[in-house]
């Protein structure tokens, strides 16, 4: 069996430790050098044994040993350095069609895109580049037309990091480098970005950014469109939109998307390819499939074409709900208003039961985070002339939407210092990131962080402001089961906001419907039965959705499909 040594760079520090990796590998007490330490350590894979001494010995974790699932004469397309991540296949475009990528983050994706559009060469586990090991790679392929042509080829790519915006510029001049002012705008319109053109960059918020960061990438004619990620940020209404756009810019093309949202991924996309392997270690496509299929594939943990188990278990979908009228009583909130200078939040009275999950959705601007903020006490509110605060007179757990921190403690010394149990830990995979400090971790780490913390504290109430963002498929559904099960099954109670649909579809009893106008009003009439809150929505929204017959995860009809008609017909918005 193929097996590789991966070593984490930035956490492996040889100058403070005792160099365990090296005293206690079994090959090195034969005194045959295996594990070496220079800068950093160093495994020689065609002479480990796979036992994982090492592994367990490393005190910052900087080692993985991985048994690979394939053959041993299977040859990698790129390779980050010695013990570094390995990527194995890639993705084929297709004329004409809308490909889609799915997988967990860390396992190659953003790497195969690079390679595909010419960002990145492709060194097939040596030192550099060599143009003939590319020939053999391709030979036999449907890739040889694609890295022929790649040259003649014009390209767009959209990046996953959107901080090269970062700059002291108009949106509109960034743009104009793209295309004539007449295009630039009737783009811009057709996806509502045209009132933010005259804004500054740094300015901006990450939803409008992208938006820039789409516009710049279509503006530009090209053969072929790489998109990564590029519905975050966004909320449900504008992904919709966005996923209308980028499937009517696309005709005649090729397009390439990565995408997390599952939901919006299938409407999307025609095709996809599943990566599947080990974080930070090596990552696999799939041969390609049809989206719907490939999606519940993915859901069921098992690739029928490639006899591959990729998770122990599948995901499934049950959508009973608690009503609204079960439960202990356990507060209220008022009608109340929230004032700022420029914006205005409108709210009617409603009840807080016990076991209940109440998902909170709507367009960005409107004030859903302002609620959430008031309930949990942070902000003043406004109850006819006079101004207070909400004391609902139970304990509050708070993870804010927005997340920075320069704190130099390590995230061991958070767990400790906050008692966060093992299990939670372990659900959101804390203890790769125990010896990194809080200052240092990526997006997704510092979410996954932020949750777990917000869990473990004791409370009657648990607020959550846009827990997906920066998550991964997987992570998102292992948050999802987690609020269902670790705080419904104590009795506890969650607010959850959130622009994935998906989740909020597996974790919602009931509904609260957030309408206005962005950035200047908003408006919430009382929590509402999850279906009736939804099916406000996508009615408003003009789509219909229904549960897939053989994962009975929802799925977003095609407009103006047969299924879409028949339910717009009989009113039924959502089929759960």
């Amino acid at each position: 069996m193929k097996r590789i040594a991966i070593i984490d760079k930035e956490k492996c520090k040889p100058s403070t430790c005792s160099s365990e990796c090296v005293k206690s590998c079994p090959i090195n007490k034969k005194e045959v050098e295996c594990v070496t330490i220079g800068q950093k350590a160093k495994i020689d894979e065609n002479l480990c044994v796979g036992c994982g001494i090492c592994v367990k010995k490393c005190p910052w974790k900087a080692i993985q040993i991985v048994n690979l699932p394939f053959p041993e004469d299977k040859k990698p397309v790129h390779r980050y350095g010695d013990n570094g991540f390995v990527l194995y296949n890639l993705p084929i475009p297709r004329e004409n069609s809308i490909l889609g990528i799915l997988g967990r983050n860390g396992i190659g994706k953003t790497s195969a895109i690079k390679i595909l559009c010419g960002k990145e060469k492709p060194n097939f586990g040596e030192k550099n580049f060599n143009e003939e090991n590319l020939k053999k790679f391709i030979k036999g392929s449907e890739l040889i037309k694609h890295f022929e042509n790649l040259e003649k080829k014009s390209l767009s790519y959209k990046p996953q990091n959107l901080s090269f915006l970062n700059v002291d510029l108009k949106a509109k001049e960034l743009l104009l480098e793209r295309a004539e002012e007449k295009n630039v705008e009737k783009l811009a319109k057709e996806i509502n970005a045209h009132t933010i053109l005259e804004k500054n960059l740094k300015t901006l918020s990450g939803g409008e950014l992208q938006k820039i960061a789409i516009l710049a990438t279509f503006l530009k004619d090209a053969d072929i469109y790489f998109l990564d990620e590029p519905l975050a940020y966004l909320d449900i209404e504008e992904r919709i939109k966005i996923s209308d756009f980028i499937k009517e810019k696309s005709e005649g093309k090729i397009t390439i998307v990565v995408e997390h949202d599952l939901i919006l991924l299938d409407y999307l996309t025609e095709y996809i390819n599943i990566f599947f392997g080990v974080p930070g270690a090596y990552g696999i496509s799939s041969i390609v499939k049809s989206s719907s299929y490939a999606i519940n594939s993915y859901l069921d943990g098992f690739l029928k074409e490639e006899n591959l188990l990729i998770r122990d278990k599948k995901i499934s979908f049950n959508f009973n709900k608690n009503y609204l009228n079960k439960g202990i009583k356990l507060s209220a909130w008022p009608n109340f208003e929230k004032e700022f200078e420029n914006f205005n939040l409108y709210v009617k009275e409603g009840y807080i039961k016990e076991g209940h999950v109440y998902g909170i959705i709507g367009k960005n601007g409107v004030g859903k985070s302002t609620f959430i903020k008031c309930l949990a006490g942070l902000e003043d509110i406004k109850i006819g002339d006079k101004k207070q605060k909400i004391n609902l007179d139970l304990k509050i757990s708070y993870k804010p939407q927005y997340l920075f921190s320069d704190s130099e403690e390590n995230v061991s010394e958070v767990v400790y210092k906050e008692k966060i149990k093992k299990e939670i830990c372990s659900l959101f995979n804390l203890e790769v990131i125990f010896h990194r400090k809080i200052k240092d971790l990526s997006g997704g780490e510092l979410q996954r962080f932020s949750i777990a913390r917000c869990l473990s504290k004791e409370a009657d109430i648990y607020f959550l402001d846009e827990p997906s963002a920066f998550l991964d498929v997987e992570e998102r559904v292992s948050l999802a089961k987690t609020i269902n099960d670790y705080i419904l099954e104590k009795g506890k109670t969650a607010f959850v906001v959130d622009h994935d649909f998906l989740l909020i579809s597996y974790v919602a009893d009931s509904i609260l419907y957030f309408k206005g106008e962005r950035g200047k009003f908003g408006k919430v009439e009382e929590p509402k039965e999850f279906i009736d809150g939804i099916s406000e929505m996508l009615k408003d929204l003009d789509i219909t959705l229904r549960k897939d017959k053989d994962s009975n995860r929802p799925r977003i009809n095609k407009k103006n499909s047969v299924l879409d008609r028949e339910q717009k017909e009989k009113k039924q918005w959502v089929i759960l």
